[in-house]
């Protein structure tokens, strides 16, 4: 009976490892947004324990008067609290390619009450509806991973960012699109961006680039 059981769990084990390695390498060969009908998991008290929003925004150095790009604000999760940090005076552009998200992220700022100083698209992140060097902080929190052009991408991230701005990307593992933080170094200065600096594990870790233009 215990060998058994024993193999039962091996069994149950390999193919759970098994299905997690499919998926992201699914991820990784077919990048694509995570789908809205998952987005629980983004609020979720666990990932609460690792991602509060305060600790995560923190070290990115917004401020108040500031425009800041949340691209790929989910449910406002972090968008809340960007608004908070720009003040009044400041402006939080809240960017999803999903209508759902938008939603949820409509609802909670307005729960909130920082509705008026967050603005929201539904759009990609390949044509943003911003103007040239507008933008003070472009904020992606387990985002860029998730774009099948990922150097297009960042080319219109320059063109809305202002000439020595910053883009602060952050990675987290249990993302299945996740990659290590070399990768995103790459990408970054493949673009023409400059590394400010890393922060956080290889769990759950944090990047500054500076937009050179």
């Amino acid at each position: 009976m215990l060998k058994l059981l024993n193999k039962s769990l091996f069994l149950s084990l390999g193919s759970a490892i098994g299905s997690q390695v499919s998926l992201r390498v699914a991820c990784h060969t077919q990048a694509r947004p995570m789908p809205h009908q998952f987005a629980k998991v983004l609020d979720h008290p666990l990932r609460m324990k690792y991602r509060d929003p305060v600790e995560t925004l923190g070290p990115f150095g917004l401020g108040p008067g500031m425009t800041v790009l949340d691209l790929g604000c989910g449910t406002g999760t972090f968008t809340v609290e960007m608004a908070r940090m720009v003040g009044e005076t400041g402006i939080v552009h809240a960017v999803d390619l999903q209508a759902p998200l938008i939603d949820q992220t409509r609802l909670r700022v307005g729960e909130t009450g920082v509705l008026n100083r967050v603005h929201l698209h539904c759009c990609g992140a390949y044509q943003l509806p911003l103007a040239d060097d507008s933008v003070d902080v472009a904020v992606l929190i387990a985002t860029l991973a998730e774009m099948p052009n990922k150097l297009l991408a960042l080319a219109e991230l320059s063109r809305v960012l202002k000439p020595g701005a910053r883009v602060a990307i952050s990675e987290e593992l249990p993302d299945p699109a996740y990659v290590p933080p070399v990768t995103v170094r790459k990408w970054l200065t493949e673009a023409g961006f400059r590394f400010g600096g890393q922060i956080g594990t290889f769990f759950c870790y944090s990047m500054i680039f500076f937009n050179e233009k």
